[in-house]
């Protein structure tokens, strides 16, 4: 009987263990999440900042995922000016394009990308910190651009910058 009692109990011990290496495995499988933000001053409003603010998640030095922050409500911290028209330039998509094109564009463009690959981009900005593209600078991170949300596009790579700069 006490055969069958230790049988029992080192049964019990192994799926305890096994359940545990299962769980710790299922709670790592998502890697680390980094956040990151990338803004400047309104220049028709010092007040105000124009930015993204991001959330990273890398696993094996790869992007997995990436989320933002909403604008703020009171438009005291924006990336896509609620009064941008499409077409206000040639091409410009505009706010309401621009936003409901920014989760796919998110997915397709930065998923599955090497945190190597991310922080070797460059994106110049203007003395105010705008992000700035000329047509060399375009080329050099152009598989990176949402096609006639540029400046949206500058400010995303540089909030995935720095969220991705504490990487190990």
């Amino acid at each position: 009987m006490k055969k069958l009692a230790k049988v029992l109990a080192l049964m019990a011990l192994s799926a305890v263990v096994c359940l545990g290496v299962f769980a710790f495995a299922a709670c790592g499988g998502n890697g680390e999440t980094y956040d990151g933000e990338y803004k400047y001053a309104n220049a028709w409003d010092a007040t105000k900042s124009y930015g993204v603010k991001v959330h990273v998640s890398v696993k094996d030095g790869k992007i997995t995922k990436v989320t933002y922050d909403a604008d703020a409500e009171d438009g005291s911290y924006v990336n896509v000016s609620p009064t941008w028209k499409e077409n206000a330039h040639p091409g410009d998509l505009g706010a309401d394009k621009t936003k409901a094109a920014i989760d796919n564009y998110l997915k397709e463009t930065f998923v599955g990308k090497t945190v190597t690959e991310v922080l070797a981009l460059e994106v110049a900005v203007t003395d105010k910190g705008e992000p700035s593209v000329t047509n060399a600078d375009k080329e050099a991170w152009s598989a990176y651009v949402l096609t006639g949300a540029t400046q949206t596009s500058g400010r995303f790579v540089l909030a995935i910058q720095n969220a991705l700069k504490d990487v190990k």
